[in-house]
């Protein structure tokens, strides 16, 4: 008896996504969850979670109805104290857990400023979200209803690979696979069709086709040379709201619009759109293709499937993020740039900040532990090869290369002091996405190099000045909204944590 092989989750997820790649995504606005989660209940209260879970989960501070884990603060901590790209009028701070924490809370706070001020409704933002929760909706419908289902038996693959010896057995077995999904997809999109009673408005397909010509033809604003498709913006600010509103298809419960055709068209890659939306027939073409993510979606809420509490907490995450991001860019737009006098004389007070870097060039002994590090640099003091060690041990064998303050961060003042041909360590060193500890060979130093002005580090000193006002914008409106918005830091739970150790832990795991 030939055993049936069951389809990975895997292939479900790219059905899925190859649906999703054609379908609607805004069809369900009108009827979207506006459900939030519920407050989570205090992770201190779990007595019976194991000791490590309990350390994670404990709560260091509160505001509004967010709360920050110690786990997540020390993930930040690590992040923080990661060299990364920035103006170099900005003075390094010591990054410490309590200016971390205070930081987080203000970014909490700035995303309940944006809630309050209604960005979460921002077509944007309500556009990205809504797909992205529209997208796990079909993803859980299709898994629950259709996982199990999918199954190809031996015969079939050997069947396969005869007609096609080029064909290995797994790649046999996955074409059948999909085959058979694809089959099942069908089966019970047509299915979900008569259940929903859905009906298509064929009147309004030519005055589709007309609206589609005007966008392509006559933007309201000229496109750059080489654009040659309908873009984005136009779909947002080029529609009239009685065109948006056009109804194309209805079904129990919702309506698929002009507004939703034209998004799954902006969703489409220009070379890939079809050359016939100019025709009715070219816009029922479409319409099919957009059509199955508003049904799926509509199963998938008739089943109950958009209040599971972690698809809740992942709309909610997301819809965050974007709010805080538009927060941002609120509070920086319309900076006053500098003039030519004000940067030339940022940049004779900061000639320093803006010379070619310092770097040292240095070979490497990554290793695993410090009693390893400690060890490796006992036997290079009593003589041993540094090249033969650094086969035998090290976690990175890479050639000699220099390094500089922008890549070793809180850690290259320590290299600095070192001269050639000294052998440095045990010292720490990011690695990865930890830190380890090291021994270092130092073969070069070369000290930072003063640059005359010029046109194009005028540009560097421009942009440094605006980060450093963009900056000072952001400190403030964090100040307004911390006096604004009551909250709680729970101080004597965050005693101890040391960025640099934890970072060490999280490379070791």
């Amino acid at each position: 008896m030939n055993k049936p092989t069951s389809v990975p989750f895997a292939l479900f997820l790219s059905i899925s996504c190859v649906l999703l790649a054609l379908g609607a995504t805004g069809a369900l606005g009108a009827q979207a969850s506006k459900e939030a989660p519920g407050k989570a209940d205090d992770p201190n209260d779990k007595s019976t979670a194991p000791a490590a879970e309990k350390e994670a989960t404990v709560v260091v501070a509160k505001i509004g109805d967010y709360v920050i884990t110690k786990d997540e603060l020390s993930e930040k901590l690590v992040q923080e104290i990661r060299p990364r790209e920035g103006a170099p009028l900005d003075e390094a701070k010591p990054v410490t857990a309590e200016a971390t924490l205070r930081q987080m809370v203000a970014d909490k706070a700035m995303i309940m400023d944006g809630r309050k001020r209604g960005l979460q409704n921002d077509e944007m933002i309500h556009t990205s979200v809504e797909k992205f929760e529209h997208q796990q909706l079909v993803r859980m419908l299709l898994q629950k209803q259709l996982g199990g289902k999918v199954s190809v038996d031996e015969s079939q693959v050997k069947q396969a690979m005869k007609a096609n010896p080029k064909l290995t057995r797994e790649r046999a077995t996955m074409l059948l696979q999909k085959a058979v999904a694809s089959r099942l997809v069908g089966q019970f999109y047509n299915e979900l069709v008569e259940k929903f009673q859905m009906k298509k408005v064929e009147e309004n397909f030519a005055k589709t086709a007309k609206i589609h010509q005007r966008l392509l033809e006559r933007p309201a604003e000229p496109r750059r040379a080489g654009e040659y498709w309908i873009k984005n913006s136009q779909i947002r600010d080029e529609l009239s709201e009685k065109e948006k509103d056009l109804v194309l298809t209805t079904y129990k419960g919702g309506r698929v619009t002009v507004k939703d055709w034209f998004r799954v068209l902006g969703d489409i890659v220009p070379p890939r759109r079809p050359t016939d939306l100019n025709t009715p027939k070219g816009v029922e073409k479409l319409l099919d293709q957009a059509l199955r993510t508003p049904i799926f979606v509509a199963e998938a809420r008739a089943r109950g499937y958009h209040r599971d509490e972690k698809l809740r907490e992942e709309v909610r995450k997301l819809e965050d993020q974007r709010v805080f991001y538009k927060a941002q860019e609120q509070k920086t737009k319309g900076i006053e740039e500098p003039t030519a006098e004000e940067i030339k004389a940022c940049f004779e007070q900061n000639k320093e900040k803006f010379a070619d870097g310092a770097t040292v060039k240095v070979d490497q002994i990554w290793c695993k532990d410090l009693p390893t590090a400690e060890r490796i640099k006992r036997q290079l003091d009593e003589g041993a090869d540094f090249q033969k060690l650094k086969d035998e041990h090290s976690l990175q064998k890479v050639d000699p290369q220099p390094v500089s303050p922008r890549g070793e961060g809180l850690f290259w003042s320590e290299l600095w002091k070192g001269d050639p041909n000294q052998i440095l360590g045990p010292l720490r060193g990011f690695h990865g996405g930890g830190v380890k500890w090291r021994i270092v060979k130092v073969l070069e130093k070369t000290p930072s190099k003063e640059q005359p002005y010029s046109e194009q580090l005028a540009g560097r000193v421009k942009w440094a000045i605006m980060g450093r006002k963009r900056q000072k914008a952001l400190d403030d409106y964090h100040r307004e909204l911390l006096e604004e918005y009551p909250y709680e830091i729970f101080g004597d739970r965050i005693k101890g944590l040391a960025p640099v150790e934890l970072a060490m832990k999280q490379d070791d795991e």
